[in-house]
């Protein structure tokens, strides 16, 4: 499989000579069975000593819908900025604007009273959305059910 120039975004311009470079060790590096699925950030040091981080298409493609971007602006903004949508969400949540709402997911080992999991919150407009987090991004696959906090039980 060959790689795919459009789902690899490098941390800094590069000239041809250095582009080619990279695209050389990347094909030695990256498994051809994980470029359908994921996107890839490439870091590029001197020498042309490289760090891959990847990033699962879902993730990103959940991201570019959230902030109405492109794929590779979500998958910038995930990798160079990775609190950014958590902590936008947190003030507007506070400022009481969008009608943001706190989540948290109900699982079969908390039914049963197994495992230790814990999931952190998620702030966001409705149940649907929160379960997609839940299910898509974390991966939790024993969803129950899915509870909205409220602030007042909490005080």
């Amino acid at each position: 499989m060959k790689l795919r120039p459009e789902k690899i975004m490098f941390d800094k311009p590069l000239n041809l000579k250095e582009s080619v470079a990279a695209f050389t060790i990347l094909k030695e590096v990256i498994d051809p069975a994980s470029i359908k699925d994921n996107y890839f950030y490439v870091y590029v040091k001197d020498n042309y000593d490289l760090f891959i981080e990847s990033v699962a298409d879902i993730e990103v493609y959940w991201f570019a819908n959230k902030l109405q971007v492109d794929d590779r602006e979500a998958l910038l903004c995930l990798v160079e900025f990775p609190s950014f949508w958590e902590t936008l969400k947190d003030i507007l949540y506070i400022n009481e604007i969008n009608n943001y709402k706190r989540y948290t997911v109900f699982t079969k080992n908390d039914l049963m009273g197994t495992g230790n999991r814990t999931w952190e919150e998620y702030l966001g407009e409705n149940d649907a959305d929160a379960r997609e987090f839940y299910r898509d991004i974390l991966l939790v696959q024993d969803i129950v059910s899915i509870i909205e906090m409220d602030d007042e039980e909490e005080a």
